[in-house]
């Protein structure tokens, strides 16, 4: 029964996390504890009373207690969002994590944004993952990967 409910917090973790936008590695270093410890609470591995479920609950938004609450059956309690950032704060650090470190990580391919409708767009940004050998053969190809990627994406309508 005590591992049925250790799974319900890993999935409920894990969950939260996804729903911020992190990965296991963005929530880690969030919360100040390892990787292997984001990995061991969402597997539901979770002995003991850990000291480090504060900080993991700080890091999702939730409030003190939140893990012995799912524990008990109940839900977290959520934090209030952050203040949203001035609006003199450079737009590189408005973006969600997993997107900064894809533009630090890699190199920029190309971009594009796209009409939804009057009042959505979206943001697509390619970066190149990894060597790509191949020169200008291999480029061209990327460009036609690409293109192919945009064609799809805005539909028939364009």
């Amino acid at each position: 029964m005590l591992m049925q409910r250790h799974a319900t917090v890993g999935e409920s973790v894990a969950t939260r996390r996804v729903h911020l936008g992190m990965r296991q590695r963005d929530l880690a270093t969030a919360a100040g504890v390892s990787e292997t410890t984001i990995r061991n609470i969402e597997a539901g591995r979770m002995g003991g009373r850990p000291t480090k479920w504060p900080l993991v609950e700080l890091a999702l938004r939730w409030a003190p207690g939140s893990f012995e609450a799912l524990l008990a059956g109940e839900q977290p309690r959520e934090l209030p969002p952050p203040a949203a950032p001035p609006s003199d704060t450079p737009w590189a650090d408005r973006l969600p994590t997993r997107i900064r470190d894809e533009l630090t990580e890699h190199a920029l391919f190309d971009s594009a944004v796209i009409d939804l409708d009057d009042d959505l767009r979206v943001i697509v940004l390619a970066v190149e993952a990894g060597d790509r050998p191949g020169g200008r053969s291999g480029r061209r190809r990327r460009v036609e990967r690409w293109e192919r990627v945009l064609r799809r994406l805005r539909g028939p309508d364009d």
